[in-house]
């Protein structure tokens, strides 16, 4: 391979120097859809290529290569503030994220202003809250408010708000900024609402999220709290167990360092239930931490002066917690504090006689494995209330989104080069298309771009998907399905679903195909929702099928309602899958089921127990 890529790249070097670069870009193309190879032999093809493009007088993909390069002053030239205001802007924005101090703030305004020239308003406010320039992103954001677009579109007028009030904040204007994030705080959690109501938890989960970025920028703990609440709960429902467990340590670091030791204690209760429901061995851990924390929630309110009976209370819940695990040294320790409290002579009496009870207790090491160091992680927030406002003002541009992420070092290497090869392809079909006086870009040509889009495995591809897949003709719809089988999103099934009602056969088989390709554990609310709705056989075993590769307990437990339930074949495809289920955590529920099973599935249920070589019970 190394030998033919250096044969093609002399060819490629000397069809230039014979000045003819068209060829030699053909070539060059050729070589860059080698996207795994190292950096400075792609980089050398790109260079190359971009030679090539100039002579062709072709500066527009050249600036885009350049801008993959971090060639700022050479894109610079290309892409002028007067005649393409927003390739100028990022490249701005680019070269601003690798400068430091005042010149990236410098940079970053020169971008919001190329922006808003441009007409895209949130690139503005987003580059100038970079620049901490609050007066000037506040008025961006005030321009993005008044956009008749954002009318009918709550999630995204709830951003706004939230946007504005931080940057009214920021400006000054507390009054002002509090009004906006009220209004924030509202949308969200009827739009949370509803997009739990129609299944979509993960776009609830980004309003909780951003719930929780309000309540850290508003110093507020209560919408903290909601914020975390909400997380967690939704997390629970899908099953992420260590994601559960990192936002409970999140929410109880948090709650510690603002000394909120009651609700602390009680967060470290819940997880410790959570993880004893779902098998973890971290139950002990979380009982013991409540346990001193309960303590602190006790010291604390003596300090402050506070009611007696409060400080009681607490220490009475450590003795629970201490007692859960074993720590009897630590219960005669809360006893002791408690028979000094002034509670009054009947009740110290009590108290004291309680810890004679535990005289020869002696303090011992207690096993209690605590959430490891290692997973316990402050999360890093994705910036929604950004991304999911750039995603509605790009509106699915297959192009914009593109020259989006080609520059953008956050994205891996080959989605940046991939994303190159797209915008490639893209202005050069255009190209072709303006040559020939039609303009509008072949069928089968925005088919190869769908499928590009779905090759970068990037969610930054979904909504141009989604905008591709309103065209008219089914050769763009059956591409756009193609594509989605490299989408490992939850937000990926609701293009699937529309694919398999379309009108055209071609479209459906390919949807049927992403499908069969996308078993992933995100995946195993959705695939259930389509098993359920969707009538036709074969939709639903398809369905069925990517269940019994997700492997977890959910999907094997719904193998079982199947194989129970429903008829033939859906019946003989559960029973298959179970078989070689590949998941040993499976067979206590298939036991469970097989002691429950009087009916025609019990001899399906005993096979399948023999099959994965475990002796279950038959009486």
């Amino acid at each position: 391979m190394m030998e033919a890529n250096a044969e093609l790249l002399a060819r490629a070097q000397a069809l230039f120097s014979a000045q003819r670069p068209a060829e030699a870009e053909r070539i060059y193309r050729q070589l860059l859809t080698q996207t795994h190879v190292i950096d400075f032999e792609y980089d050398d093809w790109l260079k190359g290529i971009a030679d090539c493009y100039r002579a062709m007088g072709r500066l527009r993909e050249a600036g885009y290569v350049y801008l993959y390069l971090h060639h700022f002053d050479r894109a610079g030239e290309v892409f002028s503030a007067q005649s393409q205001p927003i390739e100028a802007a990022r490249v701005k924005e680019l070269e601003a994220r690798r400068a430091q101090g005042d010149g990236a703030k410098k940079l970053f305004v020169e971008a919001a202003i190329g922006y808003a020239d441009g007409g895209r308003h949130v690139l503005s406010a987003v580059a100038y809250a970079q620049a901490d320039a609050a007066r000037e992103e506040r008025r961006a954001w005030e321009r993005v408010l008044r956009d008749p677009r954002l009318r009918g579109q709550p999630y995204q007028e709830a951003l706004v708000h939230f946007n504005l009030g931080l940057a009214s904040g920021r400006d000054g204007d507390r009054d002002a900024g509090n009004r906006h994030l009220v209004q924030a705080q509202r949308l969200l959690e009827e739009v949370a609402d509803d997009f739990e109501t129609s299944g979509e938890r993960e776009r609830a989960f980004d309003c909780y999220a951003i719930l929780l970025k309000l309540g850290k920028d508003s110093g507020s703990y209560e919408n903290l709290a909601e914020g975390y609440i909400n997380c967690i709960r939704v997390l629970k429902e899908d099953n992420l167990k260590f994601y559960v467990l990192q936002y409970y340590e999140d929410f109880l670091r948090i709650s510690l360092e603002r000394e909120e030791f009651h609700a602390a204690a009680t967060v470290c209760r819940e997880a410790a239930d959570y993880a004893r429901r779902v098998g973890l061995i971290y139950d002990r851990g979380y009982m013991k931490r409540a346990a001193e924390i309960w303590w602190r929630a006790a010291e604390k309110n003596e300090r402050d002066g506070g009611p007696v009976e409060i400080t009681e209370n607490a220490y009475l819940a450590a003795i629970d917690a201490f007692n859960s695990v074993g720590d009897f040294f630590h219960v005669r320790e809360s006893y002791k504090r408690l028979s000094q409290l002034g509670l009054g002579e009947k009740k110290q009496k009590r108290y004291v006689d309680v810890v004679s009870r535990y005289a020869e207790v002696w303090q011992e090491a207690i096993d209690a494995a605590p959430f490891p160091d290692y997973l316990r992680q402050q999360h890093a927030y994705p910036e929604i209330w950004y991304l999911d406002l750039i995603e509605w003002e790009l509106d699915g541009d297959h192009e914009q989104v593109c020259a989006s992420i080609i520059g953008d070092v956050r994205y891996a290497d080959m989605i940046r080069r991939r994303a190159l090869s797209v915008l490639l392809n893209h202005l050069d079909a255009s190209q072709r298309a303006g040559a020939a006086g039609g303009g509008e870009l072949d069928a089968n040509v925005l088919a190869q771009i769908a499928q590009g889009l779905g090759e970068l495995q990037a969610y930054a591809a979904l909504r141009p998907l989604e905008r591709l897949y309103e065209h008219a003709r089914e050769e763009v719809r059956r591409g756009v399905m193609r594509a989605l089988k490299h989408l490992y999103f939850k937000r990926t099934f609701l293009l699937i679903n529309r694919g398999l009602r379309d009108d055209s056969r071609a479209v459906r088989e390919a949807a049927l195909e992403a499908m069969a390709a996308l078993h992933f554990p995100h995946a195993f609310d959705p695939l259930t929702r389509i098993f359920r709705e969707h009538e036709e056989p074969r939709v639903k075993e398809v369905a069925l099928e990517s269940l019994g590769r997700i492997a977890s307990l959910e999907a094997g437990e719904f193998l079982v309602q199947v194989l129970r339930y429903e008829g033939e074949p859906l019946r003989d495809v559960a029973r298959r899958l179970l078989a070689q289920f590949d998941n040993p955590d499976v067979l206590p529920i298939l036991r469970k089921h097989l002691e429950l099973e009087s009916g025609p599935a019990r001899q399906a249920l005993e096979q399948i127990v023999r099959a994965l070589g475990v002796r279950a019970p038959l009486n």
